[in-house]
């Protein structure tokens, strides 16, 4: 087996093949688009989330970063809020924080440049990977949540990414961390928490206690230092308004849809269907709640989606090996259609809750180069914000492209379309798997048997 070629922090060989990637012209070809981005589009933004920055960072000016969540509307979880205080350190004044507020999608920038760089680590050759980084970063369904949206979903989708690639290569430790920084980011990356447990378990029981106690005591003590601020240093213990902000999350937009075109949008009381009556997710039918059924049939298509994952981590357990290279396109698919599965069919979903799916679908693409999910996506999800931020200022936007059904049709199609590339992928995967299983036995171990992803 060739050894594994990603972005891992934890070997000095990993750090040396991530460096070497791409060649020094790439490199400064990618540092003058990124600058070059940041030019073309200085103002843009969503007033709401925009306003919102730059009036927490105010806060953080006159109060501290440990009081922040003194602040009324503040709900994001504790990483951004480290980051807004920077940006007050950077300027310094009220006028300047004002003045520069869009500047601080440069930093959500980097991660969507770090996320196309991380799922192009799955392809091969140097000018392939250049390219391909290219085709995700010329993506304007991919670019708009931080360009012109200038939201941060692509810091939590970047971290949820890398913490599956982490664990396909074996180091859950640094994997957990990965999944508890995008938490600390956004609650809604608790979705990425099935599957991945699906790829922890089987190393944790082949290891016992020589990886989930480090993994789990390291991420203990990182989330005490990220909470500490705030529970010991502001004026009051703001460790209860942090939990009440994740546990009460539901209750903020107790709606059908809050933005995203979904499985809501066809049946709301102002479709042509007009399944329901009532515009509040906590409306009764059938004994149960809108937003309970939502949850409900979320979490029965996520069971159908992760089914094939499953046997996967089972055979990989059974096997005493970690997964092969021709068994990351399963894993990669299965991690796209979580989020699309979330926002199909969960209550309160918002437009941009679909962007972690790009970058799984993405990367699937390029590892299989089957790009038409990736492509409807894309279009998808880029008309889908498009048709209510309005950035491109058209004349009209009652046109068909923008209709709120057709884009949810479109979802629907992507999500038929996604589940049964699903399961094609995995009978193939689990097909060759199982052959390979008769004709070899394992001879080496886990560490040894690590999968090449270039």
């Amino acid at each position: 087996m060739l050894p594994l070629c990603l972005p891992a922090p934890c070997t000095a060989a990993a750090s040396k093949a991530y460096i070497i990637m791409f060649s020094n012209q790439h490199k400064a070809l990618y540092l003058l688009y990124f600058v070059m981005l940041l030019l073309v589009v200085p103002h843009a933004g969503f007033s709401g989330d925009v306003d919102c920055w730059w009036r927490w960072s105010d806060y953080i000016l006159q109060e501290g970063l440990p009081n922040i969540y003194q602040f009324p509307d503040v709900n994001y979880n504790p990483l951004y809020p480290y980051v807004l205080w920077l940006y007050t350190k950077l300027m310094g004044t009220h006028e300047k924080i004002m003045h520069y507020r869009h500047a601080l999608k440069g930093f959500t920038l980097l991660f969507d440049f770090a996320g196309a760089f991380a799922a192009v680590s799955l392809a091969k050759g140097k000018e392939r990977r250049f390219m391909l980084a290219l085709l995700l970063l010329f993506n304007v369904g991919y670019m708009y949540n931080t360009l012109a949206w200038e939201q941060i979903d692509a810091i939590y989708t970047f971290l949820g990414f890398m913490a599956v690639l982490l664990a396909l290569r074996g180091n859950t430790v640094v994997s957990v961390l990965c999944l508890l920084l995008a938490l600390n980011t956004k609650a809604q990356s608790i979705i990425f928490l099935p599957p991945l447990l699906l790829l922890w378990l089987p190393q944790w029981l082949r290891s016992a206690r020589r990886q989930v106690v480090p993994a789990l005591g390291i991420a203990a003590v990182v989330q005490v230092l990220i909470l500490a601020p705030f529970i010991w240093f502001g004026s009051v213990n703001y460790g209860p308004r942090i939990a009440q902000i994740n546990l009460h999350a539901a209750d903020m937009y107790p709606h059908l849809y809050v933005g995203a075109n979904n499985l809501w949008t066809i049946i709301a009381p102002d479709s042509p269907l007009k399944l329901l009556e009532s515009w509040t997710d906590l409306a009764v039918a059938h004994g149960l709640t809108y937003r309970q059924w939502g949850m409900l049939m979320f979490m029965a298509a996520s069971a159908v989606a992760l089914l094939p994952l499953l046997a996967l981590a089972w055979r990989s357990w059974r096997a005493n090996r970690l997964l092969e290279r021709s068994e990351l396109a399963l894993v990669l698919l299965s991690f796209g259609i979580i989020p699309l599965l979330s926002t199909y069919f969960n209550t309160q979903m918002h437009e941009r809750y679909w962007h972690p799916a790009i970058l799984f679908l993405a990367a699937y693409a390029f590892l299989t180069r089957r790009y038409w999910l990736y492509v409807v996506l894309s279009i998808a999800y880029f008309l889908q914000l498009e048709s209510i931020l309005h950035y491109l200022e058209l004349r009209k936007y009652t046109v068909l492209l923008f209709d709120k059904y057709f884009i949810a049709g479109l979802f629907t199609l992507l999500i038929v379309g996604a589940m049964v590339e699903l399961y094609w992928q995995a009978l193939r995967t689990l097909r060759a798997s199982g052959q390979r299983a008769t004709d070899t036995a394992p001879s080496v171990s886990p560490t040894q048997a690590a999968p090449s992803l270039s």
